[in-house]
């Protein structure tokens, strides 16, 4: 590959050449931020979007919100944000997530605009095709969570960061415009995700760093004492409004846990295929530089603050995360991580321009169609992927429930492990399970009724002595989510005595996940019925649901059969139609 011109002036300009990589880069994104729209119903909600509904589905105003806020770890700015669009909008999934896509998408939108001076735009289009291929952007672009609001805000921040620091530069003063519009930035993005303040925090200790007069270094310094100020104030009503163990959590702190989440930090932050890309430009730069090679562009002064600037943000959060949970709390992981993501996409950028092919001889666009050809394939992957259900299947597995005989008014038994929902079982962590979680998609008619798995086991083996019409016997998701733990269960329970027949049969759930380039559908929800012959012999069908439950998330039933004489076990699989 041959070296192309430097780059020269104050800033990239917006005039370098955007060929036909570039092109293709920005359709690649395009499509992504398009699909974003696409299937918004066809999964239903999962654990924590259930979670986000129970704070915002009512009509008792903000001040409801915030008193149910105060049993969450993350602050109530995307709750506040939610309940007045559900006051518009309605509460259907396809609803609710359209917000998730709008912001989603505005993050790209907002990062490369406010980069389009600092970086060439085949660069800024690369990173965003980067981006919109990762599964973090894909996931949370149809999370009604508030990771896309916070990493809306992380461009915003990174964009006016820079514009703040120009400003400083060229004036020698504080930027009044700048500094306020950074300050209520941080303030909005503290109170809008927990990892959000040491993001702002990571930015401000970068702008303090190198800023070179004391008024300088005050504006920021007052930006960071007002930022952590209301964070605190924050924090002291949700430690003593005494809903929240902020120790009860699922984070571990070890190396093992932590090991874990840095990795699937690398990734959800980009494929696959994208990394490879990476890992092949880092080695052409690397060969440049030893060599004494130009680099493609010649970063401006501005330009260089800033990838130090992104750089020193995504370690900083990184390592800060780490020590708050060894020294506060447990809280680290990927997905808290990754709400900096586009400091991240700043730096792939910068990597592009220092170390891309640009298409000027046949090797530079074999080379450049070769990334476009592993950026696009993940694309083409997960747009098809907006087509099934990927996230945990409540209303899936409800609508087979309800399509049982003699359900309706009984009480149904179903599985909650210590510590899945932070607080242990509670009376209202009792109620919430099984009114906002498994009662979601139920009618009220139906009485879901939560067991740890010991009393569980005990409860199910009474039903067992009833003539109850409902073959129901347990039903679990979420805190149970593969078929090797769901067959251990059905095993414990068929080897107890006085089980008739020793027999169990489990209906499982599937959803998809992504393998490389292909969506592979894997059990993550079981109802255990009576091993009647209607549950071993009659076909599973939902009785509603969307056209995407009934077609792709009705599993395999397995009868579990426990031989009292040798101690053996009977595994027998029926395949779903």
């Amino acid at each position: 590959m041959t070296p192309a011109p430097h780059a020269t002036g104050p800033s990239i300009p917006n005039s370098a050449t955007f060929g036909w990589p570039g092109k293709l880069y920005a359709l690649i994104a395009f499509a992504a931020c398009l699909f974003a729209f696409v299937g918004l119903s066809t999964n239903s909600f999962w654990a924590d979007e259930l979670f986000t509904m129970q704070v915002v589905d009512h009509h008792l105003g903000l001040g409801e919100v915030f008193h149910r806020v105060l049993a969450d770890v993350h602050p109530p700015l995307y709750d506040f944000l939610l309940y007045g669009w559900i006051e518009l909008f309605g509460t259907s999934e396809g609803a609710v997530r359209l917000l998730s896509a709008i912001l989603a998408v505005l993050s790209v939108i907002i990062f490369a605009l406010g980069s389009r001076r600092r970086l060439t735009p085949t660069a800024i289009a690369f990173a965003c095709a980067v981006a919109t291929t990762s599964l973090f952007w894909y996931s949370q672009s149809q999370n009604a969570r508030d990771y896309p609001l916070a990493i809306t805000f992380s461009s915003a921040l990174l964009v006016t960061a820079i514009a703040f620091h120009q400003r400083m530069q060229s004036s020698g003063r504080v930027p009044v415009a700048e500094w306020v519009g950074l300050t209520l930035l941080g303030i909005a993005g503290s109170q809008s995700h927990p990892y959000m303040l040491l993001t702002v925090g990571m930015l401000l200790l970068f702008l303090l760093i190198t800023s070179r007069t004391w008024p300088q270094r005050i504006a920021v310094g007052v930006s960071g004492l007002i930022v952590l100020g209301l964070y605190v104030g924050l924090l002291w009503l949700m430690t003593h409004a005494g809903k929240q163990n902020f120790h009860g959590a699922w984070f571990v702190n070890s190396a093992k846990f932590f090991g874990s989440h840095l990795r699937r930090v690398v990734f959800h932050f980009m494929s696959r295929q994208a990394l490879l890309v990476v890992v092949v430009m880092l080695l052409v730069l690397w060969l440049r530089r030893s060599r004494a090679a130009p680099t493609r562009v010649d970063a401006p002064p501005l330009t260089g603050w800033a990838t130090k600037l992104c750089g020193f943000v995504c370690v900083g959060v990184i390592v800060s995360g780490i020590a708050v949970s060894l020294l506060v709390v447990p809280s680290f992981s990927y997905r808290n991580v990754l709400v900096c993501a586009p400091f991240g996409w700043f730096l792939l950028a910068r990597l592009y321009d220092a170390a891309s092919p640009h298409a000027t001889t046949r090797l530079d666009a074999i080379a450049a169609a070769a990334i476009v050809v592993l950026l696009g394939s993940q694309q083409i992957a997960l747009m098809r992927g907006r087509l099934l259900p990927s996230n945990e299947p409540w209303r899936a597995s409800a609508a087979y429930v309800k399509g049982l005989p003699g359900c309706a008014d009984a009480t149904l038994p179903v599985i909650a492990y210590p510590g899945t929902y932070g607080l242990g079982m509670n009376p209202g962590v009792h109620a919430m399970i099984e009114r906002n979680y498994y009662g979601y998609y139920l009618p009220p008619t139906y009485r879901p009724y939560a067991y740890f798995p010991d009393d569980w086991l005990k409860q199910a083996a009474q039903a067992l002595q009833t003539d109850s019409p409902c073959p129901v016997l347990g039903w679990v998701l979420h805190d149970l989510s593969d078929e090797e733990r769901a067959l251990a269960l059905a095993k414990q329970f068929v080897s107890q005595p006085g089980i008739a027949n020793h027999q169990v049969v489990i209906q499982e759930f599937v959803t998809y996940d992504l393998s490389w380039l292909r969506w592979k559908p894997a059990p993550s929800a079981f109802v255990f019925l009576r091993a009647t012959p209607a549950a071993i012999d009659t076909p599973a069908t939902l009785s509603d649901g969307t056209d995407s439950d009934r077609k792709h998330s009705l599993g395999d039933r397995i009868v579990v059969t426990f031989n009292p004489s040798t101690a053996t076990y009977d595994v027998r699989r029926i395949h779903s139609q």
